[in-house]
């Protein structure tokens, strides 16, 4: 993969989060407006404050392990520290948990920005599964450069397996 291949898309990555991330804001902030009027049971409310909790953290979480690879496709830090537990996607505890956001009482966007942040998360994990599998295949080495780049390969219709989809 070239590097322009590599860093169209990790901005395209980048944008996707960056946008759902952006919308997220706006739909809490106009949730924090309407604030809890009454017309919601303390414990609707309480599941929508938790939800909103789960949907930023997938989102900042992705945002931080996108910009650590922005960084080593900028030479800025290496594959290996990229790779590294400060740089990894955490929260997998809370952020792999989907079956909560699904719950009919939640406001059906958020509902929709739940499913939208779940499938990113998922994509950004399994993109560093394979990623750190390479590194440990040695397939990267600190300045190696493969046909297909050091980092990702090109990715075929025949590597999407649902089986290992989130």
């Amino acid at each position: 993969m070239s590097d322009t291949l590599r860093t169209t898309y990790f901005s395209a990555l980048h944008d996707e989060a960056y946008a759902l991330l952006v919308e997220a804001r706006n739909y809490i902030v106009a949730l924090r407006l309407q604030g809890n009027d009454g017309s919601q049971k303390n414990s609707d409310y309480l599941d929508v404050t938790l939800e909103t909790m789960r949907l930023t953290t997938r989102l900042t979480q992705v945002m931080a392990w996108i910009l650590a690879q922005k960084a080593v496709q900028n030479d800025e830090i290496s594959p290996e520290e990229g790779a590294s537990k400060r740089y990894r996607l955490s929260g997998q505890t809370v952020c792999m948990d989907n079956v909560s956001g699904q719950s009919a009482h939640l406001p059906p966007y958020l509902r929709d920005l739940m499913a939208r942040s779940y499938d990113l998360y998922c994509r950004v994990d399994r993109l560093e599964h394979q990623i750190c599998n390479r590194l440990k295949s040695g397939a990267l080495e600190a300045n190696s450069v493969l046909p297909e780049g050091p980092y990702l390969r090109p990715v075929r219709t025949s590597d999407q397996n649902p089986q290992t989809a989130c």
